[in-house]
């Protein structure tokens, strides 16, 4: 059985091992602007103006697997969302 200082470096391994997982992914839940300038896509997101730069290039590679996948999940989220309203009108009746 480990003392309170080894449980102490425990948890701050693992609380570094997650900060670092968190500091590498990012979540844009909504895009505020997107612009084009010097063959550069910037794509603005939340309310500190952070901001994502594209190489026009590379992303213009990748377009028609984004389309592809973005218009099958909107197709199944919109499938789920009015399923959900017939499900609450059959319930009403």
């Amino acid at each position: 059985m480990g003392t309170s200082k080894d449980n102490l470096i425990e948890k701050i391994d693992k609380l570094e091992k997650q900060l670092k997982i968190a500091e590498s992914h990012t979540y844009v839940y909504d895009t505020n602007q997107i612009s084009v300038s010097d063959g550069e896509l910037y794509i603005w997101y939340g309310d500190d103006n952070k901001y994502i730069t594209i190489d026009v290039n590379s992303i213009y590679n990748d377009l028609p697997f984004i389309v592809e996948q973005v218009c099958k999940e909107h197709k199944k989220q919109s499938k789920d969302t009015l399923d959900r309203i017939k499900n609450s009108l059959n319930e009403i009746q």
